[in-house]
């Protein structure tokens, strides 16, 4: 599957949302021949090892420490170049295996859990227990190679392309593995066939994103079991 969608002839109508998108920091703007999943953002050029501040680069390639909401650029697209999925079933002898994979290539992911839990926390939630992250992978000191700002920085956390990233999945959607017979001994219960099937969903997921569910939406593994007998 691939698609792509742009927006035209739209004018100046959805500049309010373009102005409430900025304010709200969220990553979606609409404008004329864009298209419609495009991710906006300033671009980051990383913290700065000496200064432990956060390095952007404006439209006209020069850097600066200020960010400016009118440096916004293109950063990526929510929406993948290719997505789909594929499997097989296999049988042999009464013995069955069924297998169906999903992938998705191309197209960015904003990782909201970064943003909030490790970098945008308020001086308020420093007294409570957060993300490991928050302590160890900030900048502490001249020299220190991070990916993070400094815990002890105060300013809110502007929304730039250092917390989007490539989202590219491949995943396990389901395996199947399944017996029947129809033996002459099944006559003696009075049965004429007997199935056995066991499924396992979401068995494995290989993503250049790290899924961060936590415990109100955790990814969950299912394996289940069935038993059939016909008579």
């Amino acid at each position: 599957l691939h698609t792509r969608t742009t927006y035209h002839k739209i004018g100046n109508m959805l500049e309010k949302y373009n102005e409430k998108g900025q304010e709200n920091q969220t990553l979606r703007r609409y404008y004329d021949g864009v298209s419609s999943t495009a991710l906006w953002a300033v671009k980051s050029m990383g913290i700065d090892p000496m200064r432990g501040d956060e390095v952007f680069q404006r439209k006209d390639g020069s850097y600066t420490y200020a960010w400016d909401a009118k440096e916004e650029v293109i950063v990526g697209d929510s929406n993948p170049d290719i997505e789909g999925n594929f499997g097989s079933t296999v049988r042999y002898k009464g013995f069955s295996l069924g297998i169906n994979f999903r992938y998705r290539y191309g197209g960015q992911a904003f990782m909201s859990a970064l943003f909030n839990k490790v970098e945008g926390l308020g001086d308020g939630d420093l007294q409570y227990n957060q993300d490991k992250r928050a302590l160890y992978d900030r900048w502490k000191e001249p020299g220190d190679n991070a990916k993070f700002r400094a815990i002890s920085t105060t300013a809110d956390t502007p929304m730039s392309s250092r917390f989007v990233a490539d989202n590219n999945v491949f995943s396990g959607e389901s395996i199947s593995v399944g017996y029947e017979s129809q033996g002459k001994w099944l006559k003696s219960v009075g049965a004429s066939s007997l199935t056995v099937r066991a499924y396992m969903n979401d068995i494995f997921r290989i993503s250049t994103v790290k899924n961060e569910r936590g415990i109100d939406y955790p990814f969950a593994r299912s394996v289940s079991m069935s038993l059939g007998l016909r008579f």
